[in-house]
């Protein structure tokens, strides 16, 4: 995707079609870095999409809209492209973050159960099936079943929901967060909490260096956006 471009229109309008509803700059659809056109079928989403357009001021610095960039990737994204991105989510299903405990009856495993086993339980009444948990390092071996089940739960997923839900698993590392956000299970704040236990006991202990901090400002910023997106799809 290309970053940065000049401003080289005056008037942006929103305008509704056949199909959805499409940007115009001075007259001209808007299309994608790969020539497509940009054709948006949630009202919400096209709202925010025009929002940001009308913002540009200079430079178009996609980094700074949110929902001009999940849109882009998900209408240029291949078929090929959706088939790894969709088996990549099944990846980090089956190596969850929520999998991952600290040693028995120590502090931080208590945080974690309370915290997490909410949530698994809701995805494994869900799916009818089971995840396993591990008090160790070592990668889990989770069952053929649950894979076939989470393939299933991820194929329907229409472009623009698997492209914010892609970038909130790969931020908190949890396809199960993922889902109980876009399900409204939780909360976006509630669901950035409890990705964020281990990190905040470990920080509680060693202290945060500015860093660290400046980081966790820009992880938690896409967090929120990519699940606002999951919300406003949720809603219809």
């Amino acid at each position: 995707m290309v970053l940065k471009k000049k401003k080289n229109w005056k008037s942006v309008k929103l305008k509704g079609s056949s199909l959805g509803y499409i940007i115009m700059l001075d007259g001209n659809t808007l299309r994608t870095p790969l020539k497509n056109y940009l054709v948006i079928e949630n009202k919400v989403i096209a709202d925010e999409v025009h929002r940001e357009w009308l913002n540009v001021k200079g430079e178009i610095t996609y980094s700074s809209m949110p929902y001009t960039k999940a849109c882009f990737l998900s209408i240029d994204r291949s078929k090929q492209e959706s088939l790894k991105l969709r088996n990549k989510l099944v990846s980090y299903g089956m190596s969850d973050l929520l999998c991952y405990r600290a040693e028995i009856d120590s502090e931080l495993a208590k945080l974690q159960s309370k915290g997490w086993d909410p949530l698994i339980e809701w995805m494994q009444l869900w799916l009818k099936t089971t995840f396993r948990i591990s008090h160790s390092i070592m990668p889990i071996e989770q069952s053929h079943n649950l894979e076939i089940d989470l393939t299933k739960l991820i194929k329907p997923l229409q472009p623009l929901t698997l492209t914010a839900l892609n970038e909130l698993v790969t931020l908190s590392g949890s396809l199960i967060i993922g889902f109980a956000i876009l399900k409204g299970k939780v909360s976006s704040e509630r669901g950035w909490k409890l990705l964020r236990i281990d990190e905040d006991w470990q920080r509680e202990s060693w202290g945060t260096v500015d860093e660290q901090k400046a980081e966790d400002k820009l992880k938690k910023r896409l967090f929120m956006e990519s699940s606002k997106i999951l919300r406003i799809v949720r809603s219809g």
